[in-house]
Formats: C-alpha cells, structure tokens, sequence
C-alpha cells in the first residue's frame, strides 16, 4: 500500500514537472506571438497601408485607362462598320476585275504562244549567241566610244594665261575709238580767225595735230594702264603699246576726219560706225556665229585689222598677219586723207549757211 501511494506521488510530482515546463513553453510561445503582433501592428500603418493604397490607386487608374479605351472603341465602331462595308463592296469590284482578267486569258495564252512560235523560228534562222552577246555589251564604254572616238592631244600655239588678257585687244581698241569720239565732241575742229593765205588742207593738218596729240596720249594711258594696273598678259608688251600708238592715230584721224568734213553729222557717223563695228568684228566670238549682214561687213571693218593687230602682241606675232593689218589700216589712212583733203573745202563751202543756221537756232554747237 505504502508503495503504491509513493509511486502515485512520484507519477503526479512528474505531471507537475512535465506541466509547468509545456506552460513556461506556452508562455514563451505566447510572447514571440504578441512581439510579432506588434510589429505587424506597427508595419501596418507605415508599410503595408501605404502599399496597399497604391496597388489600389495604379489599379484605379488602369481601369480608368481600360474604360476611356473601351469607351473608344465603341465611338470607333460606325467607323469600323462603314471600313467593312467598303471592303465588301471592295471585294466585289475585285470579284468582277478577276472574272474580266480570266476572260482575257485566252487571248494571252494565245500571244505568249506566238511569241514563243517566233523565238524558235529565230533560233532556227539565226545564232542565239549572237543575240547573247549584243545584250551582254558594256554599253557605258561603247558610250565613250562613240563619244570620243579619236582622243585629241593638244598642242596650244601662242597660248593666253586667262579670259582677261584674251579679251584685252577688243577692249583697248574700243577705248581707242571711244576716246576719239569724245574728243571731237569736247574739242571743235573748226579754226576760228583764219589768216589769208591759208588753205583748207592747213587747217585740215594743222587741227589734226592736236588731236593726234591728245589721242596718242590717251593710247598710251590705255595700253600701260592694260599692263601695269589690270595685269593683262602680252607676249611682246613694247609691240602692244606701239600697236595701240598706231590704231590710235589711225582711228583719231578718221573720226577727226568725218567732223571736220562733214561736221556734226560726221560725230553721227563715227557712232553709227561703232555700233556697226561692236558686232561686225569678230571682237567678243567669232565672226562665223553672227548674222549673213555683220559677216559681210567684217572684212570692210577698221575694228577687225587693229584687233587682230593687238591680239598679235597679246599672243605673239605672225609676221604675215601683222604686214596684212597694218597695210589694211594704212589704206584707211590713204582713203581718209583723200576724203579729208579732197572734200573739206568742198563740203564746207556748200553746208556754211545750213551750219549757220542751225546755230543761230541754238539747236546745236
């Protein structure tokens, strides 16, 4: 009896023991619980609320988004029924364009047959390479063949370094001309005051050396003006300025000549005679490209001897050329000093009154 209450004392001490340690587990167990509460608790506010806030605003916002395209697509709806509708009526037209192309087939068939007939018959009759070979040609050398078949080498006589100095005889001829009509038209070719004895041909002479003067002046300012001041090239410079002395000399007296035979009248020639000569020259592109009417007046031109006379010092000269050009202008000289002497007082006898006249009318000078 006595060992059966001890070992029921000893089975209750062990309960005892077992249910205090499985509580202080519970108690413990009970902490961890509540600690971890806690911090949810105290994530709440600060994590997951917020998070959770957003994952509800982005999905706010996307059904907004889902709804605007939804409400979209239903605006677009007529317009998607009237786009299928068009494509109906599309695919009908085709149906019909496809039922006119098969009824046409036939007749292709029937044309790629005697195209095909054609090509055998030429492989029968002629050679299939040759035809071959014209196709495969290089036709970008053959071009350039034929484009320029003989390749040219040039060997420039008498060359210009540039446009300018090419273009140099024309120009100072001109000036030289110009030059001589403003003369005649500053200075007067009458002598006023004539002394007895005198004779026409004096006054004729004796004028003419002043405006010879004058003229050989400004022939000189024009020719080394030309090489000093524009740089224009020359192959003999001394043969440019003597040249220029002499057409100068040469276009003074027959300018000089026209006025003080033929007085105003003759400032009008010389103009015209300008004109007619900027032309008629050969001065600015050869005289081949002009009209019939300058190319038969060129070789009646002063202009066209003193050019060719200075682009002989420009380019370098040719002894034939130059002998020609200044036996031609010499022969004006000849024509101008007959017509100068012959006629002066001539003609000035018969227009003193009508130039009396038409000065006493204030008209003219």
């Amino acid at each position: 009896m006595s060992t059966l209450l001890s070992n029921t004392i000893q089975v209750i001490e062990t309960a005892e023991t077992s249910a205090e340690a499985t509580l202080s587990d519970f108690t413990k167990l009970s902490a961890q619980v509540t600690k971890t509460l806690e911090q949810i608790n105290g994530n709440f506010d600060a994590k997951i609320l917020p998070a959770i806030q957003t994952a509800l605003s982005i999905v706010k916002k996307e059904a907004d988004h889902a709804g605007a395209i939804l409400q979209s697509a239903i605006s677009d709806f007529p317009a998607v029924d009237k786009v299928l509708v068009d494509a109906a009526k599309g695919l009908k037209v085709a149906v019909n364009e496809a039922e006119i192309v098969r009824s046409h087939l036939p007749e292709a068939e029937s044309k790629l047959t005697n195209v095909t007939n054609r090509i055998a018959e030429f492989e029968k009759e002629a050679s299939l390479q040759d035809l071959i070979n014209l196709l495969t040609i290089d036709f970008a050398k053959e071009s350039e063949f034929f484009a320029e078949p003989v390749k040219l080498v040039e060997n420039v006589l008498y060359p210009i370094p540039n446009y300018g100095s090419a273009m140099s005889p024309f120009f100072t001829t001109l000036s030289l001309w110009v030059g001589g009509i403003l003369l005649v038209s500053l200075l007067t070719v009458q002598v006023h005051g004539l002394q007895e004895g005198m004779k026409s041909y004096h006054v004729y002479f004796g004028r003419y050396l002043t405006f010879l003067t004058i003229a050989l002046l400004q022939s000189l300012v024009v020719t080394v003006g030309d090489l000093l001041l524009l740089k224009a090239y020359a192959a003999d410079p001394i043969k440019f300025v003597l040249f220029g002395l002499f057409i100068s000399a040469v276009f003074m007296l027959m300018i000089y000549t026209f006025v003080s035979v033929f007085g105003n009248v003759g400032k009008a020639m010389a103009v015209v005679l300008l004109v007619l000569q900027l032309a008629g020259s050969g001065g600015t592109f050869p005289i081949q490209v002009t009209p019939p009417f300058f190319q038969a007046i060129y070789p009646y031109l002063p202009f066209t001897y003193a050019i060719s006379l200075m682009r002989e010092a420009v380019g370098g000269s040719v002894q034939d050329i130059v002998i020609r050009d200044f036996t031609i202008l010499l022969i004006y000289v000849a024509i101008t000093l007959i017509l100068g002497v012959g006629l002066k007082g001539f003609v000035n006898r018969i227009t003193a009154k009508s130039v009396e006249k038409a000065k006493s009318g204030h008209l003219i000078h």
